[in-house]
């Protein structure tokens, strides 16, 4: 009854904390990115493994007072408290540099990128938030990393606007890893990615994010200070300054030295039409250049309502919509440690009142085990009791029987004794011979020296001996004949026994 009674706790317990993980499940996952004169979200629902897009809006920022009240009407609508949101950070906002460190050790590498981080910026050390990511470990000893600085009061402005419509922030991405993610889902759309590194070129409004992806991986990106607000203007000075950007960016990266000759490149961003900037740069780079439309790639945009805004407005949704497609592949957080810690510390006690309530039941599942055996062991001693006093006599038989054998066994231990020896060689002397000397050293031999009428009676004394079990061999040692003052004579012998353990191998009793 115990056991039932703890096992039917536990389910209760456990389908409580599941119901509330349910509860919790994440819905959809929401990307928001401001910086300049647009706001953007992209809203992403996830069914298993298949993801849709189901939503996606822009609005222009006349005032930076107007930005808190934008955020929560659009954030208000169609979300979740449950659902996590990411924050992009405009590629125009970060400073991102490849570094080629001396070092592959890990802890070596942590040191070297906080030093360098300060040599990078004018800031200090508490006013920026770095980030680093490993691209590869030469042959030679050195690893190429790419270095993210964010300027911290960027970083917890937009975490203050989104506490305040009380939104909580999953995390701070660089934009151009929500480009990463775009370009991943593209090419998994198609029948086979491209096996070199591929540039994309995501053009926004005021600025254009230069980006190198090689082997599903970040490896370079820079800042072009020519967006969609220029080029729009058709002006041929724009186009060559354009043309002469990318340039510089495509000589950059092959200084960098982190990656092999770009294969492609992807245009993306800005939906307007005409805007042709594939067309002035085909004349310019001996590349292949492909334009690429969001809409035409992502499942159910051409759903959303945006679809037909967009045709009108020179912004670019790559970022957000590449961010909350894939947020567990964006990397490179960027929010400041200290909210990382408190929010750290807050699900550290979440997970502690879930494990409490575990343990409680294992506790109680525990103790009902307990006392089911102790009843059991009660039981069985029980049953020991009986089972002794129904065979008491046989034990006292058992316990006499016991004592005989061990007095049988004192009594062999005395055999080949020193006074059993004596006993015997008693028995065995003859009239004719008497002893003078006794030597005995146990284990191993006995000396016998004496006096006898006749010599044949020492002969036969030791052929006696020989065949006695535990003296053998026999060795007649010293015989020698003298005449005694009547004239008669004696013979002085000295006999030498070597005793052996053969009768107790043999089971022979003396």
């Amino acid at each position: 009854m115990a056991i039932s009674r703890a096992v039917e706790a536990t389910q209760h317990l456990t389908r409580s904390v599941f119901h509330s993980l349910t509860e919790k499940r994440q819905k959809a996952v929401v990307a928001v990115e401001w910086g300049g004169e647009w706001l953007k979200i992209a809203q992403v629902a996830a069914h298993g493994r298949e993801r849709q897009l189901v939503r996606l809006e822009a609005r222009r920022i006349n005032s930076p007072d107007e930005l808190p009240k934008i955020l929560r009407e659009l954030l208000r609508d169609g979300m979740e408290h449950t659902d996590p949101l990411m924050i992009s950070l405009p590629r125009n906002l970060v400073t991102v540099r490849n570094l080629k460190l001396p070092t592959t050790d890990p802890i070596e590498l942590k040191e070297m990128i906080s030093l360098q981080a300060a040599r990078q910026t004018p800031y200090s050390k508490e006013e920026v938030i770095t980030n680093f990511q490993q691209i590869r470990t030469g042959k030679e000893g050195f690893t190429d990393v790419i270095l993210v600085i964010a300027n911290r009061e960027i970083s917890q402005e937009r975490l203050k606007v989104l506490e305040d419509a009380h939104l909580k922030v999953a995390g701070i991405r660089l934009s151009s890893q929500g480009v990463l993610n775009w370009q991943q889902m593209k090419q998994g759309s198609s029948a086979k990615g491209k096996d070199g590194p591929v540039a994309v070129i995501d053009i926004d409004s005021n600025f254009t994010d230069f980006v190198v992806v090689s082997k599903g991986q970040l490896i370079f990106t820079k800042v072009m200070p020519i967006g969609a607000g220029k080029l729009l203007e058709g002006q041929e000075k724009w186009e060559e300054r354009f043309a002469q950007e990318m340039k510089a960016a495509l000589d950059l990266y092959e200084h960098e030295g982190v990656g092999g000759a770009i294969t492609q490149v992807v245009i993306t961003g800005i939906e307007i039409e005409p805007v042709g900037p594939e067309q002035f740069l085909r004349e310019k780079f001996d590349l292949m250049i492909e334009r690429t439309s969001l809409f035409d790639k992502v499942p159910g945009a051409q759903l959303t309502q945006a679809y037909t805004e967009m045709k009108n407005r020179s912004t670019s949704f790559t970022a957000v919509v590449g961010l909350a497609w894939n947020p567990e592949r964006a990397g490179l957080d960027l929010i400041p440690w200290e909210v990382r810690l408190k929010e750290g510390l807050a699900k550290r006690g979440r997970d502690l009142m879930i494990m409490g309530g575990l343990l409680l039941s294992i506790l109680m599942v525990f103790s009902g085990l307990m006392s089911e055996r102790l009843y059991f062991k009660r039981q069985y001693l029980e049953q020991l009791k009986q089972e002794v006093l129904r065979t008491n006599e046989q034990a006292r038989e058992v316990e006499r029987l016991r004592k005989e054998i061990k007095v049988v066994k004192e009594i062999r231990a005395i055999r080949n004794s020193t006074i059993e020896l004596l006993s015997r060689l008693q028995q065995l002397l003859p009239r004719e011979i008497y002893l003078t000397a006794i030597t005995f050293k146990e284990g191993e031999q006995l000396t016998l020296t004496g006096v006898s009428e006749e010599m044949s009676d020492v002969f036969r004394f030791a052929a006696v001996l020989e065949k006695q079990p535990g003296f053998e061999p026999v060795k007649i040692k010293q015989v020698t004949k003298r005449v005694t003052e009547g004239e008669s004579e004696r013979t002085d012998f000295e006999i030498v026994c070597f005793l052996t353990t053969k009768n107790e191998a043999q089971g022979i009793s003396f």
